[in-house]
Order: structure tokens, then sequence, then C-alpha cells
């Protein structure tokens, strides 16, 4: 007898859960046939991991909320009802600009009695950046994450900034080599393929600059002394002329090492950013002091020791001076 109380009770609960979810059915058509269904995103950047500038992406952790009312959903339950994704309409969002990405929680979604849908998702992974390195190592970048929302009627669905949850971002947030200067969440209108129309779209946007000290102490510096190193061959007495060209050919071999260096951490773009300005500029002066140094051997193996002492002593300060407004070119205008 008791077991029988027992199941009828549990079947007049599981009748009137039902009950209470039976709206929650329609997974295709938008709250608001007809009509604007508004859903209010906020996102925390939790932390960015990485920065890769030659594969042009970032790796962040992102918190991420959906809010949205869908009176179909209104029901007197004594709590919130948590349902999957199959159960009700939800807005397909999406970043634009995501690469692998992978989600910490189930896609669940919570319905207050009012019909308030509730949406957290804790999302990590690599988002695909342009960045304009004209300006490396001393450049400023804008991190941005979109996140749209695709539908069949762009006008559905309009994505606004959520003003009760508030975005931005976390104190955990632990970015290697920059500096952040300011970050902003706002509308930006985005077009898929020419001739589209518009998405709803948010971009969280994360203006940083990078932190050149990494840069100067492990590329700039020793770059100085290896020129410092080629334009010892002009205090070489012009007579060795092995010793001259074996310093001029060692500094550009060093050169062209470091060249290596650098570009990895670049990607392959078209234009010169300073760095490449500085070590360019670096190889034609190695490349010139080479040049004279075989000049100033010729000379001396043809008896003229004292035209090729006057041009190593000229060359003792001209050369200098070439590299300094080099170096003012490449790291100041």
């Amino acid at each position: 007898m008791k077991r029988l109380i027992v199941l009828s009770g549990l079947i007049l609960f599981f009748t009137f859960s039902l009950k209470d979810i039976s709206f929650a059915q329609d997974t295709i058509s938008p709250p608001n046939p007809g009509g604007i269904t508004k859903v209010y995103i906020s996102m925390v950047i939790n932390n960015i991991i990485k920065v890769d500038a030659a594969r042009q992406t970032i790796t962040a952790d992102v918190v991420l909320t959906a809010r949205w009312n869908d009176p179909r959903l209104k029901h007197n339950a004594p709590s919130n009802i948590i349902v999957t994704e199959d159960k009700i309409w939800d807005p397909f969002l999406t970043f634009s600009n995501r690469l692998n990405l992978s989600k910490s929680f189930p896609d669940n979604y919570t319905i207050k009695n009012d019909g308030t849908v509730l949406y957290l998702q804790r999302i990590y992974g690599d988002f695909t950046q342009r960045f304009l390195l004209e300006d490396f190592p001393f450049d400023e970048q804008n991190f941005n994450i979109r996140i749209i929302d695709i539908t069949l009627n762009p006008n559905e669905v309009i994505l606004e900034p959520d003003s009760l949850l508030q975005s931005g971002i976390s104190n955990n947030l632990e970015l290697s080599d920059w500096t952040i200067n300011s970050w902003s969440f706002e509308n930006s209108p985005y077009v898929i393929m020419n001739g589209q129309p518009e998405t709803s779209s948010l971009r969280f946007s994360i203006n940083a600059k990078r932190e050149s000290g990494y840069y100067l102490l492990i590329f700039m510096i020793p770059l100085i002394l290896i020129i410092m190193m080629s334009l010892m061959a002009f205090w070489l007495p012009s007579n060795l002329s092995a010793s001259q060209i074996t310093v001029g050919t060692t500094s550009m071999l060093t050169l062209i090492a470091y060249r290596f260096i650098v570009t990895s951490e670049l990607p392959k773009i078209s234009y010169m950013t300073r760095m490449d300005v500085f070590i360019l500029g670096s190889s034609i002066l190695i490349f010139l002091t080479l040049l004279e140094s075989v000049l100033t051997s010729t000379l001396a193996n043809k008896g003229q020791i004292e035209l090729a002492q006057k041009i190593d002593t000229k060359c003792r300060w001209i050369f200098p001076v070439l590299y300094v407004m080099i170096a003012l070119y490449a790291l100041i205008f």
C-alpha cells in the first residue's frame, strides 16, 4: 500500500512538472513573431593567456551571459526552471572571429517566472585578430572579441549590452608583455559578406600597449653591440686585411641570425616594422663596413697605406653618426 501511495505521488509530481515545462517546446520561432527580440549580453574577459602575433590570434578565457524574455515561458513553479537547449527557442550566438573554442558548462537555460531566460557559459579558446605592426615593438593593439547572432531574418533579433549584468575585465587577468589602456563593450554592426544585410553584433575591444623592455634587452642592445663590433674594424691596422674582413663577415652573419629570430615573432606581412627598419639599416651599415675593409685592404696591399689609414680614420666617426641616424629614424620617427 505504501509503495502504491509513493508511486502515485511520483506520477502526480512528474505530471505537474511536465505541465509546468510543457510550454518549452518551440525551438524554431522567436518569442515575438513579427517583432523584435532583444537579447541582452554581458561579457567578462577572465584572462588573456597568450597573444600570438605570428599566428595573429589571442587565446582568451571569456565568461558570457545572455538574457531575453519569452512570454510563452511564463510559469508558476516555486523556483526557476532549468531546461536544455532543445526545449526552448534560443538565439544562435557565435563569435565571428573564433577558431578553436571549448565550453566549460553544459548548455542549460534558467527560466524565471516572468519568462526571462538566462544563459551562462565560460568559453576558452583562440580568437583571430588583425595586428597592425608598423610600430613593432612599440605598438598598440586592439584585441577584439565579436559576438553575433546568425538568423534567417537579421531583423528578428537585436543584441544589446546588458545593463543589469556588468561587463568588463576580471581582476585575474594577467596579460604578460602588455599594458591595458582601456576597454569597451558596445554595438558594432557586422556584415558577413558584401551585399548581405547587417547582422546585430557586440564587440568587446581591449586597447593594449606592448611592453618593449623585453625586445630592448633581448634584441636591440645585442644588435647595438654587434654594430659596435663591426666598427672595430676601422681601428685595426690597414695591413691586417684578414682581421678586418673577418670582423665584418662575423657581424653580418650574426645579424642575419637575429633577423630569423625576429621574423619568427611576426606574421608574414608586406610592410616594414620599426624593428625591420632597424635591422635592415644595421645590415646595410655592416655591409658598407665590409666593403670599406675590402677597399682599405686593397689599398694597403698596393702600398697606399697612408690613404687606407685616412679612410679608416674618417670612417671611425662617419659610421657611428650614420648608425645613430638609422636608430633614431627606426625607433622615434
